[in-house]
C-alpha cells in the first residue's frame, strides 16, 4: 500500500511538471509570435538601410502610408508587412537583378517605430498631408470631426474642389456623403462639420476647370467657380483684346456624343471642362 502511494505521488508530480512545461511552451510560442508580428515593418517606421562596401547607398527613410520606400538605383520598393530579414533579401535581390551590386549584403535597421493606430479615419486627395489619423478617443492628438481632420491634414490645397466626399460603411453598404466646403470653411456652417467614426474615408477631389483661348489677354486653364458665367470667365482671363469681340463667342462643351460647339452670350453659365473661344472682330 505504501508503494502504491509513492507511485501515485510520483505520477502526480510528473503530471504537474508536464502541465507546467506545456503552459511555458505555450507562453513562449505566443511571445515568439508576438515578437514576429511586432518586427514586421509598417507605414511610418523609419529604417536605416545600408549595403556592405557601398556607403553611398546608405539610406534613412520613413515608410510611406502605402508601405513603400524609394531606394537608390532600384527605385520603388514595397517593405510594408515584411520583417527586417525579408526586407534585406528583397533589396539584395533587386540590386543583384539590376546588375548594380552582385551578392549585396544588405542590412535593414529600424530606427523608429510608428505608434500603432487603432480606430482611425483616412483623408485623401487635394490636401497638404494625406494619410490615416487616429480618432480622438484613441489618442490625445486624434480627430473627431471633419474640421479636425482637415486641420491635421494641413488644409486643402490650391487645386482642391469646393466640396468633399465622406465615404462611410453602413453594414454591408457604403454611403457617399457630399459636403460643401464653401459652407463649412467660409460660411462657418457648423451643421456641415460632420463627426467621424472608425473607418471613414474623406476624399477631396481636384477642382473643376474651364479653358479659354482666342482673343483674350491671358488665355489658359482656370478654376471654375460656382455658377460662373462666360462674362466672369472672360474677366478672369483679363478681358478681350482690342481685336476681339463679345459677339460670336463659342463654348465647346463635352457631351455624351463628344464635343459640341455652342453659340454663347456673356450671361450663359459654364460647366466643368468647357472650352471658350473668343473670335476676332474682323472690322
Amino acid at each position: 500500500m505504501f508503494m502504491n502511494k509513492q507511485k501515485q505521488r510520483f505520477a502526480a508530480k510528473h503530471l504537474s511538471i508536464a502541465i507546467w512545461a506545456t503552459m511555458i511552451a505555450a507562453v513562449l510560442l505566443a511571445a515568439v509570435q508576438a515578437s514576429a508580428a511586432s518586427s514586421e515593418l509598417a507605414p511610418g517606421d523609419v529604417v536605416r538601410i545600408s549595403v556592405y562596401d557601398n556607403p553611398d547607398l546608405t539610406t534613412i527613410v520613413r515608410i510611406a502610408s502605402n508601405g513603400r520606400i524609394t531606394f537608390p538605383l532600384v527605385g520603388d520598393v514595397n517593405l510594408g508587412g515584411l520583417t527586417s530579414g525579408q526586407a534585406e533579401r528583397t533589396i539584395s535581390q533587386l540590386l543583384d537583378k539590376g546588375g548594380f551590386v552582385r551578392n549585396a549584403q544588405v542590412s535593414v535597421f529600424v530606427e523608429e517605430r510608428t505608434e500603432a493606430i487603432g480606430r482611425s479615419v483616412t483623408i485623401l486627395g487635394q490636401v497638404r498631408n494625406s494619410g490615416r489619423f487616429p480618432l480622438q478617443e484613441d489618442s490625445i492628438e486624434g480627430v473627431s470631426s471633419l474640421v479636425d481632420l482637415l486641420a491635421v491634414a494641413g488644409g486643402i490645397s490650391d487645386t482642391a474642389a469646393d466640396h468633399l466626399y465622406l465615404i462611410r460603411e453602413q453594414g454591408k453598404t457604403k454611403r457617399k456623403i457630399q459636403v460643401d466646403l464653401v459652407e463649412l470653411l467660409r460660411m462657418g456652417d457648423i451643421s456641415a462639420n460632420l463627426f467621424l467614426v472608425d473607418g471613414d474615408i474623406v476624399l477631396v477631389p481636384e477642382m473643376e476647370v474651364f479653358y479659354i483661348y482666342g482673343q483674350v489677354q491671358r488665355p489658359g486653364r482656370y478654376r471654375l467657380e460656382r455658377d460662373m458665367t462666360v462674362m466672369q470667365a472672360v474677366s478672369v482671363a483679363s478681358g478681350i483684346t482690342a481685336t476681339g469681340t463679345e459677339k460670336g463667342i463659342v463654348v465647346n462643351r463635352r457631351t455624351d456624343s463628344g464635343m459640341r460647339a455652342l453659340q454663347s452670350n456673356m450671361t450663359d453659365q459654364l460647366q466643368s471642362d468647357d472650352v471658350i473661344y473668343v473670335k476676332d472682330s474682323f472690322f
